[in-house]
């Protein structure tokens, strides 16, 4: 069951992913804290944290954000944690970009930070007159007093956002929840000069004619590294029938919204739901067959790269969650997505 973001105080049963732990531990390495010390003040051991696909306490998260801070003496820590979790994470959004053709395509299948990261909050979307705003809601409140989860939230979209488009997207400006620090300078440098401090809520502005950015379109030919191209998925239909490609097209783009039903992508290729269902029925198949045999190709093109989690695979393929996507994966290869990387020696 996904945790609510309106319930304010904090479950212990609150977990996050190892992956933005590990963030934050290369942050506080750079920074010149002892990792075994870090650990040791957290009860963790590192092999906890060496799949990324494994989880760990919110309440043992945030403890490490303070020993850092006390091991660092740096209060900048989640910004430094912010922009590691944001590298890391390139490759998600490398794939988002070639399902999504522009800003406001991307903010529409933006992943979920609870499917992404853990029990930590959402990043919620509203309009505000000539800007667009990305709400960050933690599900803890009390966290909006500390600039650990807004500064590591905030800190990896304005760069995600200003790294998608064609053209820049920079932060306009910017609100936080916490009090004004006493050193600005890395603050300002990342969400820009105009940072509005103990606000209602932690934010940023970006202008709302970006919307219409076109994304970087990413080129996935065959490489010499063996990267599979989406082409790959059309292989043994007639390559004359631009049915094929429009159709595959469209579910791969909407395959992230999850619940994918046959009208959403009728709406989305222009046509009704009864002169696709007779399409596809010309041609000897279904829709419920063409997105099992999309994303049985696709689970195996995303866990073939080593970069991507299985978590990250489970959102692209439109799962609610790691296990459904298992469960899946199963049924197509006879194996588990774990099982399948280690005996590719991708693990």
């Amino acid at each position: 069951m996904v945790p609510s973001t309106k319930s304010g105080g904090r479950d212990t049963n609150w977990s996050v992913y190892a992956a933005p732990v590990n963030s934050l531990l290369l942050a506080a390495e750079q920074l010149g804290a002892v990792q075994s010390e870090v650990l040791s003040a957290t009860h963790l051991d590192i092999n906890d944290l060496s799949d990324p696909e494994n989880r760990v306490p919110v309440e043992t998260y945030l403890k490490m954000f303070h020993a850092v801070e006390v091991a660092t003496n740096c209060p900048d820590i989640g910004l430094y944690a912010g922009r590691i979790s944001y590298l890391t994470g390139l490759n998600l959004q490398l794939y988002m970009a070639t399902i999504c053709h522009t800003f406001r395509d991307y903010l529409n299948l933006m992943p979920s930070v609870l499917k992404m990261w853990g029990d930590i909050g959402e990043v919620k979307i509203q309009s505000d007159g000539a800007f667009i705003r990305l709400e960050w809601r933690p599900l803890d409140n009390s966290t909006g007093a500390q600039r650990f989860l807004t500064d590591v939230m905030l800190s990896a979209s304005a760069m995600i956002v200003d790294s998608l488009c064609v053209m820049p997207n920079p932060v306009l400006k910017a609100a936080v929840t916490y009090p004004e620090p006493e050193d600005t300078r890395l603050l300002h440098k990342m969400l820009g000069n105009d940072v509005e401090f103990a606000a209602a809520v932690s934010c940023l502005y970006f202008a709302r004619d970006s919307l219409r950015l076109p994304l970087v379109q990413q080129n996935y030919r065959r490489a010499q590294g063996g990267v599979i191209p989406f082409a790959d998925l059309f292989d043994g239909k007639d390559p004359s029938d631009k049915f094929w490609s429009r159709l595959r097209q469209s579910i791969v783009r909407l395959l992230p919204l999850g619940d994918l039903s046959i009208s959403a992508v009728a709406a989305d290729m222009n046509v009704s739901s009864r002169t696709l269902q007779r399409h596809l029925g010309q041609r000897g198949t279904s829709f419920r067959s063409e997105v099992r045999e999309i994303r049985a190709q696709l689970a195996v093109r995303y866990l073939s790269d080593p970069t991507v989690t299985v978590t990250d695979t489970a959102f692209l393929l439109g799962y609610s969650d790691q296990a459904a996507f298992t469960t899946a994966f199963k049924s197509w290869h006879a194996q588990a997505p774990t099982d399948y990387r280690e005996k590719s020696g991708l693990a």
